[in-house]
């Protein structure tokens, strides 16, 4: 498709902020003699192909602007300012900054604004731009709408799923590797709202007849998440920096914590049971005090307070501390708290794995004994499956082992056996389950070429809980702590991996807790987690 011609095309050789500068005085001008509407709604659909409503059979009728025009309620008014093939890269193979629906989308003086461009950023020839221009390029759109009289609210939609994709060129990898951390590079920059559209066509092949374009079922899809969202945020989320619902990571940051185990209980809230490293650090033997943090939207996290010390442990080291990475389950009624604990002094031998009972998700645990039998080591995973088995692991050091619990949860049935399969384990065990898969996540032992330990996070695969695991490989890389430590839940439709960075305080020993989606492939394997506001500030 060629270009259009218009008063707000743009000339390859303008430099960026001398392009942006022309483009705010221009549209200010256009926009001085639209009348404003106050109670109307404006939303400017600004995108490429999926905007457009190629594939739709009829856009005017099937795209997803068309249909989330016929969803919003009364108000509001939809322009679908969708171009085929363009990309957000201003250098780009073909960028919509020259397209003339550009200036007609800032004409239009919208007061929301829905921006879908990054797919056609991944093709081979965009590709090498991405980390150095797309997050910039991004920021000037949203800055060009932003400056005008009409002061939009502007979200930004991340890509969709991409399935087979041809010729091309277009790349569901280098969407979910480099185009989306660079989308949400510039959000944070901004404080701009991201709206994760991937979920809604994930493993959905179907409803993406030329594995590019949604057809019609996946464009309401599509636009009924769009609704969904304005619906519940009909103002920009209060939080800072909130991408689709998301609190900014790390998402706890009045008190350190680490080893996060993440559950949903059947209130329908998500739970998170933390280790807190205790400031100043000494190592990590100080380590007490677990505290449980819950939410019900991923932007507001209530913490409930302690609910476990050393000092509640009658069998525990007289010195207190070493209250490492926890677990929680839930069956008969209660809620059971398994907690790593060494009974002597000298830690070695004597590590426990302690149990506390609750007939609550978020407070009075009540310490028993310990689960007798298990080998001395530390980082307790428990996995109910949905026949009611539930089964414990524990490990570190190299060494990994799972055994079956007895329906009472407070011992064992049989013994626990390693877990076999498994390459460069190092401690941290979860386990969970997808679509009739077992999964089992753990830290490894890795060292960077300078010769510091920044672990990442592998996983392997089962037909069964205790294994044989067969090994897939890494799905997280390090963050810019020493340790990692993660767990994996579905929320709402959702997966996520919780896990631990040191960005509050760039020391090993005072770590926080973070959250980032997970995603699947359609083979059932995991893709690499993209970490929001990773950072390497070295440690201290």
């Amino acid at each position: 498709m060629k270009a259009s011609v218009s008063p707000f095309s743009l000339g390859s050789s303008l430099p960026g902020r001398t392009v942006l500068c022309a483009l705010v005085s221009v549209c200010l001008l256009a926009v001085s003699s639209v009348p404003s509407f106050s109670q109307v709604k404006r939303i400017a659909c600004v995108g490429a192909s999926i905007t457009e409503g190629y594939g739709t059979g009829d856009p005017s009728r099937n795209s997803y602007p068309a249909q989330l025009s016929g969803m919003l309620p009364e108000g509001y008014e939809v322009r679908n300012f969708g171009v085929s093939a363009t990309t957000m890269l201003r250098h780009g193979n073909y960028p919509y900054w020259k397209h003339g629906r550009l200036g007609e989308a800032l004409s239009y003086a919208p007061d929301i604004v829905l921006l879908d461009l990054g797919g056609n950023d991944s093709k081979p020839m965009n590709e090498p731009l991405l980390a150095g221009e797309f997050a910039e390029d991004t920021e000037f759109m949203v800055t060009l709408f932003r400056s005008l009289p009409s002061r939009p609210r502007v979200i930004l939609l991340t890509p969709t799923a991409f399935f087979d994709t041809g010729d091309s060129g277009i790349s569901d990898d280098v969407c979910l590797r480099e185009v989306c951390p660079q989308l949400y590079k510039a959000a944070t920059s901004l404080g701009a709202e991201v709206l994760d559209m991937y979920p809604v066509l994930e493993g959905r092949a179907d409803l993406v007849p030329d594995g590019i374009h949604p057809g019609k079922e996946g464009s309401r899809l599509m636009a009924e998440k769009i609704c969904w969202y304005l619906n519940e945020y009909p103002c920009a989320p209060a939080s800072f920096m909130t991408i689709d619902g998301m609190a900014d990571n790390p998402f706890i940051t009045h008190l350190y914590t680490a080893d996060p185990s993440a559950h949903v209980w059947d209130d329908g809230r998500l739970y998170v049971y933390a280790s807190h490293d205790i400031d100043p650090p000494r190592g990590c033997d100080l380590m007490d005090q677990y505290h449980v943090f819950s939410t019900d939207d991923m932007i507001n996290w209530t913490d409930h307070g302690e609910i476990l010390r050393a000092s509640d442990v009658p069998w525990g080291r007289k010195e207190g501390g070493f209250m490492w990475a926890p677990d929680c389950a839930y069956k008969n009624g209660k809620y059971y708290y398994y907690f790593p604990h060494p009974s002597g002094t000298h830690t070695g031998s004597t590590w426990k794995i302690g149990i506390a009972v609750s007939d609550k998700p978020a407070s009075d645990f009540k310490v028993g004994g310990y689960i007798k039998d298990v080998p001395p080591y530390i980082d307790p995973c428990v996995f109910v499956d949905d026949d009611g088995q539930a089964y414990l692991y524990n490990g570190g050091g190299g060494h990994c082992y799972g055994g079956k619990l007895h329906s009472s949860m407070t011992r064992l049935r049989g013994k626990m056996v390693p877990m076999e399969g498994l390459e460069d384990f190092h401690e941290g065990t979860w386990v969970h389950k997808y679509n009739g898969k077992y999964y089992l996540s753990y830290p490894d032992n890795y060292i960077d070429p300078e010769g510091r330990q920044y672990n990442r996070m592998h996983y392997a695969m089962s037909d069964s809980p205790l294994g044989p695991w067969e090994y897939k490989g890494i799905f997280l890389e390090a963050t810019d702590c020493d340790t990692s430590h993660g767990s994996i839940v579905q929320f709402k439709g959702q997966w996520y991996l919780f896990y631990h960075c040191c960005r509050l305080s760039h020391m090993g020993n005072l770590r926080s807790i973070c959250v980032d989606r997970l995603y699947y492939n359609e083979d059932g394997t995991i893709r690499k987690v993209h970490q929001r506001h990773r950072s390497f500030e070295p440690r201290k």
